[in-house]
């Protein structure tokens, strides 16, 4: 294979940007990456200061690299939705990266694969299967209370080596809830990526005025009792950086307060700060729930009246991104895994799932491929409608 070096001022073709035409995008702002200034990176040395609860396993460490279901990770990149849209073909000309910039010398260059113009060819076939007059879509309905607009120019964020945007991610949530849970819908429940900012502003409210700041926050799970659930999933996004914390309330058997996981693919994020305003918001809906007659909860009265002091902590080690814009994809990988290998309530043993090896980087990064191609499914269903 060969590849040729264009000079930085040269225009090769561009198929997503041709892609985004066929789409015939809104008229709303570019949410490509270009926006976005180079994330500042910390270093990962300050994680180790953080103090946080672990739970014990029989070998003496923390994790280890087991799937509950025994399955090769390796496997699952080749999923349906994806081969339906792509070749074999194109896939592996993505996979090399046919116009991923680089610099040289100060000066951006492109690399352009001259092995492959039949696959570029394809993807640009695929790509007007989408009708132009079709330019915003309701996921999962326009009907649906939680529905997330979604605009053609919004897919701008799953170029090539750009960031993932909020309404991406919400639209992803939303697909995970509506394919993924099926039986055991009740047992969670998902905050969009707008909360935690929200919850932030609450948080730092002045004392006199937190209460009625935190009575405004409880609308975004009005009619929820938050405790009843198994998993709680909160998106974090803070300095143009993406992870998750998974909030879990364990069998009343096993003893245990709320537990808090925080996973992040670059450990750009201070799981301590992260942990102490989650921490401030169960504890505020604690003391609002205990004001009146509190149901039937999955935990035992002597932690309930504890309760404030029995919320456990852990950083969770997990796979690591190899490029610094990928942490969207990231943040869903985790939540789709999860909720395929994770069943009843949270168990000690369920940690050792857990760890670097949990699954392989490249499949968190398919998910780009993926949702690109549902949501070109999902207008061209809007289409034909």
């Amino acid at each position: 294979m060969t590849f040729v070096l264009l000079q930085a001022e040269s225009k090769p073709a561009n198929a997503f940007q041709e892609e985004l035409y066929a789409l015939n995008p809104c008229d709303r702002k570019s949410t490509l990456n270009n926006q976005f200034s180079k994330r500042k990176r910390h270093k990962r040395e300050s994680l180790s200061q953080e103090a946080h609860y672990k739970f014990p396993v029989d070998n003496g460490e923390q994790v280890l690299n087991v799937d509950l279901k025994g399955r090769d990770s390796s496997s699952r990149c080749s999923e349906e939705s994806i081969t339906i849209c792509f070749s074999e073909k194109t896939k592996a000309s993505q996979a090399r990266s046919s116009y991923t910039r680089r610099h040289a010398n100060g000066e951006a260059v492109v690399l352009v694969d001259e092995g492959e113009p039949d696959a570029i060819k394809e993807t640009e076939q695929v790509d007007q299967v989408v009708e132009r007059k079709v330019t915003k879509i309701y996921y999962p309905s326009r009907v649906d209370p939680e529905s997330v607009e979604i605009c053609c120019s919004d897919m701008e964020s799953l170029a090539p080596e750009a960031y993932l945007s909020s309404t991406i991610m919400n639209f992803y949530i939303r697909y995970l809830q509506k394919t993924k849970l099926h039986a055991d819908v009740d047992a969670y429940h998902f905050f969009n990526t707008y909360f935690y900012q929200k919850l932030k502003e609450a948080v730092l409210t002045k004392q006199n005025e937190k209460e009625a700041s935190f009575v405004r926050l409880r609308r975004w799970w009005k009619g929820v009792n938050i405790f009843e659930k198994a998993y709680i999933f909160l998106p974090i996004h803070e300095d143009l950086h993406w992870s998750l914390v998974i909030i879990c309330i364990p069998d009343k058997e096993d003893q245990l307060g709320p537990i808090l996981l925080h996973l992040d693919s670059l450990g750009l994020h201070s799981s301590e700060s992260l942990f102490a305003t989650i921490r401030k918001f169960l504890v505020q809906e604690w003391k609002f729930l205990r004001q009146g007659e509190v149901p039937a909860l999955p935990i035992s009265d002597k932690i309930w009246e504890n309760l404030p002091r029995r919320i456990n902590e852990n950083i969770i080690p997990v796979p690591q991104q190899r490029n610094e814009y990928d942490c969207g994809l990231f943040v869903l990988f985790f939540m789709e895994r999860f909720i395929e290998q994770v069943h009843g309530r949270l168990k000690k043993k369920d940690f050792a799932m857990f760890g670097r090896r949990w699954f392989k980087p490249e499949e968190a990064s398919c998910l780009r491929m993926k949702i690109r191609c549902i949501l070109k499914i999902e207008f061209k269903n809007a289409s034909e409608d």
